[in-house]
């Protein structure tokens, strides 16, 4: 059996990636502060997943650890203006008069970090190790998906 080509890898990892977006995107309807769990096991998992995709076998626990690292190479300034929203999805969520609105929000970010982070696996699965490179590919991929989906 022939191993795949690069645009299998790359096509079966976009599979992936989507597979991530819709699983994140379900548990935004769970509260905020109750899916993060979730969330994290699903990124850990598609991390693995799309590792797979290019022969590269890693546990949930690496998968998740790498997903911390993309957050790093992003920057903590990027990371806290992205993802403060995640705070406000928690009390809108919790009052119930804000659910429908704290949905929404949480999905739009899990769903840009998701793919941000499905980008940034598959450089890193194809051999870039430049964390400043990787940085850069997830918060241009966020971004881009941010815009292209609001």
């Amino acid at each position: 059996m022939s191993s795949p080509n690069k645009n299998e890898q790359d096509k079966n990892a976009d599979t992936a990636i989507k597979a991530m977006i819709a699983a994140t995107v379900g548990a935004a309807m769970i509260p905020a502060y109750v899916n993060w769990a979730f969330t994290a096991a699903v990124l850990g998992g598609g991390v693995v997943s799309i590792g797979l995709c290019y022969g590269v076998q890693l546990t949930k626990e690496e998968g998740w650890k790498l997903v911390q690292q993309f957050f790093v190479a992003a920057g903590a300034w990027f990371v806290a203006l992205n993802f403060g929203s995640k705070f406000i999805t928690m009390i809108l969520q919790t009052t119930g008069v804000g659910y429908g609105i704290g949905y929404t929000l949480d999905a739009a970010i899990s769903a840009a970090a998701s793919y941000a982070i499905g980008q940034a696996a598959k450089e890193y699965f194809k051999g870039q190790r430049d964390m400043g490179k990787i940085g850069k590919i997830f918060r241009d991929s966020f971004t881009n998906f941010k815009k292209e989906n609001s």
